[in-house]
């Protein structure tokens, strides 16, 4: 799992670098900024393919990500709205139960 404030660095480039800081695990969740608001068709396919290698099966994408960008890598990514959600305070991501985006959202 991997929490980012504001993905400045790229969220590619900071999975990457956790693989070789860490070891190379599969991204069960990625959450939080991904600095994809105004990303290109071209950069968000690129990302979305990245990502997919990396195995990430959760996606709770905020703040500057941007609405259009969480949901147009949900979609090149395959996941669903029980994968992949647009989050806001107090939604969560836990190990076995996924994605709990808060009533707001259901």
């Amino acid at each position: 799992m991997l929490v980012t404030g504001c993905g400045h660095a790229g969220i590619v480039n900071t999975l990457e670098y956790a693989h070789e800081f860490i070891r190379p695990a599969p991204a069960h969740a990625v959450i939080g900024g991904l600095h994809l608001f105004q990303a290109s068709e071209e950069v968000l396919r690129w990302t979305a393919r990245k990502l997919e290698q990396m195995r990430v099966a959760h996606l709770l994408a905020g703040h500057c990500t941007g609405i259009e960008a969480t949901y147009r890598l949900r979609a090149l990514m395959g996941l669903d709205r029980r994968t992949a959600v647009v989050s806001a305070v107090g939604s969560s991501f836990s190990l076995g139960r996924g994605i709990d985006p808060l009533m707001l959202a259901r």
